[in-house]
């Protein structure tokens, strides 16, 4: 019998392998190869206005000369931070950390739906919307807004009209319980299975993502039947989905 699941895969920074790091352009194309829906990437604004790819404030890997670096990306500028090399090995070759633009160019080449985490919140909605536009992902998009709440929806909205966005359990239904297209267009993410806390959630009508997912909280996160299902980069989502369904028993 072939199953068809009702979540979103989605591979938190890609899926990591061997020396491969994570939201590294190899990563989220390694996601797509294990069958991911949707790939999540963390924009941050450098220092001249580009849009770049890291979790942290600050990027840290090594020059061509192997040698360590780190930058704060607020204050340094693109060419700089894409000259990082975050990894190098004979499968993947050299990895470098992309721009926001690189991703979304991925996405649009292999039918990836894409988390845009924006780090700097509001400050850069609109320009990551734009982006967006540009690249031709409109509805391709879920904008995690970093508690930006109402006004980052409302900035996103007036760009990409078909946008979907998520933020932090809870707090984030509380935000949106006006919002009448919050049903189909608000994920609260959270690690918390409690019935207290998924009924909470679940009662202002909103979409539900379970977080860091990986072998050993699987079953207890489906058994809530999540929205969206994010896997932590090191987890083999594709291995863990397998086996439920290999093992599953419908009656």
């Amino acid at each position: 019998m072939n199953h068809k699941k009702m979540w979103i895969t989605s591979a938190h920074r890609g899926f990591v392998e061997g020396a491969l790091k994570e939201n590294s352009l190899a990563a989220y194309y390694n996601a797509y190869l294990n069958g991911a829906d949707m790939i999540e990437t963390d924009a941050r604004l450098t220092s001249d206005g580009v849009l770049i790819v890291n979790h942290d404030d600050t990027v840290r890997g090594f020059n061509d000369k192997g040698e360590p670096v780190s930058y704060l990306v607020a204050d340094t500028t693109a060419k700089t931070i894409c000259s990082v090399i975050l990894s190098s090995d004979e499968k993947w070759g050299v990895q470098k950390v992309p721009t926001l633009e690189d991703v979304l160019h991925l996405a649009y080449n292999t039918g990836l739906y894409v988390n845009i985490d924006l780090k700097n919140g509001y400050e850069i909605a609109e320009s990551v919307a734009k982006l967006v536009l540009k690249c031709g992902m409109i509805g391709k998009i879920v904008y995690a807004l970093n508690g930006s709440g109402m006004n980052g929806i409302n900035a996103i909205l007036k760009i990409d009209p078909e946008a979907r966005f998520i933020d932090r359990g809870v707090t984030f239904a509380n935000t949106v319980k006006d919002f009448d297209q919050r049903g189909k267009r608000c994920f609260c993410y959270t690690s918390d299975t409690s019935p207290e806390n998924i009924d909470a959630i679940r009662s202002h009508g909103c979409l539900l993502a379970l977080i860091s997912l990986d072998k050993n909280n699987f079953k207890p996160s489906i058994e809530c039947h999540p929205d969206m299902c994010e896997y932590l980069h090191t987890s083999d989502f594709k291995k863990i989905e397998d086996e439920y369904f290999d093992g599953i028993k419908l009656y």
